[in-house]
């Protein structure tokens, strides 16, 4: 027999306490007051592979907003109209201290979306908390676009940001928890393809829009377009399914069970039932041993060890801004003037660089399962290490030849570019996908929403921080920001080879006893998980002999 949850063992919700059933229907009732959600009436008529790929298309959409509000200001940035406008056109430090600060105060707000999204998300769902996301970015995008000072601007960025959190610290999780195991990489692989689409979708937009329209409203159209995806996701998501295990965790077992019946591509009723245990064995264990406030998560000390995987998950976030991908990305111009070009081929060679970004994201879809997120990490970081370096040692080549041989410059100009578009295409292809699948994977599903939401909060932290100095960073140090980057990756890989575990193609109610570990090494908490696993199998071989047993005895 199959290794499971004992029967025996499993406790269901109707035997909680009277404190948890009375913390269950004060939001149940308080949910029934924000309209649209999760309704069985509305539930789309789909099963097995249909219904994943309806689930795809929702969560990427959501995710190729996220791509595109990420991307948004990258050209931007350098549009002589917005810097007139937003009054930074005179090339000071204070302007580009401006300049910088506008892009990260939508990190600001990303931060403070993903801190409501731990609260609103196990009060009043996953679906109805995607919908409130969708109406502060609708009102970010007005702002965005209609903006005629800083102060507008600046407002409508974090308005922006706060939407933009709580779509992508939610749908990550909303998608784990439909997915089957062996699914949930490829899902997010596939939502973040979308997302460097959406990335790709803007720039290209943007280049277009100032070659041939003016100045003005080559930066407030792609700044108002973000919209029409916003009322995609806001008109389909009534007729989407809800999170079985939140529906679990609310008492309607009946519900979840009848989602994972349509979400799930092979739906025996045996693997459909274990599936179920697992989930309620969870919420058993939970209820007594979990931290489930933002304060206990991170000053409590739980039998599940929850604060340990708070800083996982923040330090997988914090870890892939580090890996240096905003200079890149947010700044692709800039870094392509490093390699000595000139007019608009920084600017043809960084929207180029989306396409190969996009490819990468493709080729993640297949790694992430099969190679696994811990490998994808160690291989990204020892691969962009070395590629930085080469990279550092041909811009210097590059700008200590420019005066003196340009053909020579140029040559090794192309060398960077060739290393940029490498760079981007191994980040894309282990990091991106790894950092966002990871969060939602390792956290207790009572504290799953809050956990996502801390690991977004200091994905926001850290990324405000970079967009801010990256700036100073490329004037005052030029090429070396290469070689720093480089560090910090090789750097990396100590905490990656020593703490994080492996998550891929294991159910996520395995996944809470690995991580309760006594011991935060990798190797340890593997060990004490096979002996547990031996041991329960052991348990459950017992009990059916003991079963069989007294069948016949009583036959």
């Amino acid at each position: 027999m199959e290794a499971g949850t004992p029967k025996q063992d499993i406790a269901t919700i109707e035997n909680y306490s009277d404190a948890d059933i009375f913390r269950v229907q004060a939001e149940s009732v308080f949910a029934k007051y924000i309209p649209g959600g999760y309704s069985p009436s509305r539930l789309l008529r789909l099963r097995g592979r249909s219904m994943s790929y309806a689930i795809f298309a929702f969560a990427g959409c959501a995710i190729t907003f996220f791509g595109y509000d990420t991307a948004v200001m990258s050209q931007v940035n350098n549009n002589s109209d917005y810097q007139q406008q937003m009054g930074v056109a005179g090339g000071t430090n204070r302007d580009a201290a401006a300049i910088g600060g506008l892009v990260s105060l939508w990190f600001g707000g990303f931060a403070i979306g993903a801190f409501v999204v731990g609260q609103l998300a196990d009060s009043i769902g996953r679906l109805k908390t995607i919908q409130i996301g969708c109406l502060w970015g609708i009102v970010g995008a007005v702002l965005l676009a209609s903006a005629q000072n800083i102060t507008w601007l600046a407002f409508g960025r974090v308005i922006s940001g706060i939407g933009c959190g709580h779509l992508n610290t939610t749908v990550p999780v909303w998608t784990s928890e439909l997915a089957d195991p062996h699914l949930r990489g490829a899902f997010v692989a596939v939502q973040f393809t979308l997302a460097m689409t959406g990335s790709a979708i803007v720039y290209w937009m943007e280049f277009a829009c100032v070659k041939t329209l003016s100045q003005s409203f080559a930066w407030r159209f792609p700044l108002g377009f973000q919209i029409i995806f916003l009322l995609i996701i806001l008109a389909a998501a009534p007729f989407y399914p809800e999170s079985p295990r939140y529906l679990a965790m609310k008492g309607n077992l009946d519900g979840a069970r009848s989602i994972l019946r349509q979400c799930r591509i092979s739906n025996g009723d045996q693997e459909i039932q274990k599936e179920m245990q697992d989930i309620e064995f969870a919420i058993r264990n939970e209820a007594s041993s979990t931290s489930v406030s933002f304060s206990s998560m991170l000053f409590k000390k739980d039998n599940l060890h929850t604060r340990r995987r708070v800083l996982l998950g923040a330090g997988v976030q914090i870890m892939q801004k580090f890996t240096g991908i905003d200079f890149i990305s947010v700044y692709a111009p800039n870094m392509f003037a490093l390699s000595g070009f000139k007019g608009d081929t920084p600017a043809l060679l960084a929207g180029g660089n989306w396409f190969g970004y996009v490819a990468s994201l493709a080729l993640s879809i297949y790694l992430c399962d099969h190679v696994g997120r811990r490998k994808m990490m160690l291989i990204g970081c020892s691969l962009m290490g070395v590629v930085l370096i080469v990279g550092g040692i041909l811009s210097h080549e590059t700008v200590a030849n420019t005066t003196i041989d340009p053909a020579k410059a140029s040559r090794f100009g192309a060398g960077v570019a060739a290393i940029l578009y490498i760079y981007t295409f191994i980040y894309g292809g282990t990091w991106l996908t790894t950092c966002w699948v990871y969060p939602t994977e390792i956290f207790p599903l009572a504290s799953r929403s809050k956990g996502a939401a801390l690991a977004t909060i200091a994905f926001s932290i850290a990324g405000g921080t970079i967009n801010e100095i990256i700036p100073y960073l490329i004037n005052a140090i030029g090429f070396w920001v290469f070689i720093l980057f480089a560090l910090i990756n090789l750097a990396m890989l100590i905490p990656i080879y020593f703490f994080y575990i492996e998550t891929a193609n294991r159910p996520l109610e395995h996944l809470d006893v690995l991580f309760a570990s006594k011991s935060p090494l990798v190797w340890r908490a593997e060990k004490e998980f096979a002996e547990k696993l031996n041991e329960r199998m052991d348990n459950l071989a017992i009990m059916n002999a003991k079963m069989e047993k007294e069948e016949l005895e009583q036959a």
